[in-house]
C-alpha cells in the first residue's frame, strides 16, 4: 500500500519507535504490535494526531520512515468524512487536552492493568508516577489548565469519530485491559487504600530520562524470575493517590488544595471503562477493517 492510497478519516497505527523502550512496554502490555495511533486528515499526505506540546498536523511521509503502518479504515461506505475533519479541526484551534508524551500513556495503562507487578516492577512504577505526577502538578503551578482531562494517542482518534455523530461512531468489543485477567487493577487496589502519606509537596525530581524509566520497566517486567509478592506496597498506592489528586486539579481547573484524590480515582474510573488503546483500534474495533501497510524506509 502507498501513502497516495490513503483517505481522510483512515486510522493509522504504528509499530513501535526503533530504539523507543516507551513503544516496546506499550506493546507489552497491550499485547499488540502497534504504539501509537493517528489519523489521515484531509489530503492522503497529511495526517492529525495527539502529541506533545498539542495536537498537530505532519507530512505523513515524515512521519512513516522506519515503522510500519497500519492502516484501518471504516468499513461501510461514507461519501463524507467532513464531520471527523471538523472534530479534528476543533482540537487543532485551541480545544485540545493537555497534551502528554507516550509515558503518560504507559502510565496509564499501568494503572488500568490487571496483574499485580513484582516488587522490582513497582519501584520503576512509582517512579513512572511521580515523574507524571511532577509534570502535572507544573500546569497546576502554572495555571496552564487544558479543557479536559489529558488524553493519548488512540483516544483522540477514537473521539474524533465518536463527536462526529452516529453514522461515524466507533466501539470496542472485548478490549484488551478490560477482558484481561480477573486479577484487580492497580487502580482498583488505590480505590480501597487510604492515603498515608502525601510526597505532593516533597516531590525530588528523579533525573533519570523518560527512555530509561521505561527500559527499566521493560526489563523488570519480562524478568520471570522476580517474582510479585502478591501485594502492591503503600508507598505505590499513595503515589497513585497524588497523581490522582493533581489530574482532578489539572482537569477541574482546581489549585492542588482543592483538588481531591478519591475524585481524581474516580475520573480515572470513569475513563477506564472507555479507555482505548492504539492495540484496541487494531485488534477489537468492529467497525474497522484492516486495508494494507505502508512501510517506507
Amino acid at each position: 500500500m502507498d501513502v497516495r492510497d490513503l483517505q481522510a478519516g483512515d486510522v493509522l497505527l504504528f509499530s513501535p519507535e526503533e530504539d523507543s523502550w516507551i513503544s516496546k512496554a506499550i506493546t507489552w502490555l497491550t499485547d499488540a504490535p502497534v504504539s501509537h495511533a493517528a489519523m489521515t486528515y484531509q489530503i492522503p499526505t497529511k495526517m492529525v494526531e495527539e502529541t506533545p506540546p498539542a495536537v498537530r498536523v505532519a507530512e505523513a511521509t515524515m512521519r512513516f520512515p522506519g515503522r510500519t503502518v497500519h492502516v484501518m479504515r471504516l468499513n461501510k461506505p461514507i461519501d463524507d468524512f467532513k464531520p471527523v475533519m471538523d472534530v479534528a479541526a476543533q482540537y487543532l484551534n485551541g480545544e485540545a487536552p493537555y497534551a502528554m508524551n507516550n509515558l503518560y500513556l504507559l502510565g496509564i495503562l499501568l494503572l488500568y492493568k490487571k496483574f499485580t507487578p513484582s516488587d522490582t516492577t513497582q519501584r520503576v512504577i512509582l517512579r513512572i508516577l511521580k515523574r507524571l505526577t511532577e509534570k502535572l502538578l507544573d500546569a497546576i503551578n502554572q495555571h496552564k489548565y487544558p479543557d479536559k482531562h489529558p488524553m493519548v494517542c488512540s483516544q483522540f482518534v477514537f473521539e474524533c469519530y465518536q463527536e462526529a455523530g452516529k453514522a461515524f461512531h466507533l466501539t470496542i468489543k472485548q478490549g484488551k485491559l478490560q477482558s484481561d485477567s480477573s486479577r484487580a487493577s492497580l487502580l482498583h487496589k488505590a480505590f480501597k487504600h487510604k492515603r498515608q502519606q502525601s510526597q505532593l509537596g516533597n516531590l525530588q525530581s528523579d533525573k533519570t530520562d523518560d527512555e530509561q524509566l521505561a527500559k527499566e520497566l521493560y526489563k523488570a517486567m519480562n524478568d520471570e524470575t522476580l517474582l510479585a509478592s502478591g501485594t502492591v506496597s503503600d508507598d505505590l498506592l499513595d503515589a497513585i493517590h497524588d497523581f490522582a489528586q493533581v489530574l482532578h486539579g489539572v482537569s477541574q481547573q482546581l489549585d492542588l488544595d482543592k483538588a481531591d484524590p478519591k475524585q481524581g480515582i474516580a475520573i480515572l474510573q470513569a475513563q477506564s471503562s472507555m479507555f482505548v488503546t492504539p492495540g484496541d483500534l487494531l485488534r477489537h474495533c468492529p467497525e474497522l477493517r484492516h486495508i494494507g501497510d505502508i512501510k517506507l524506509k
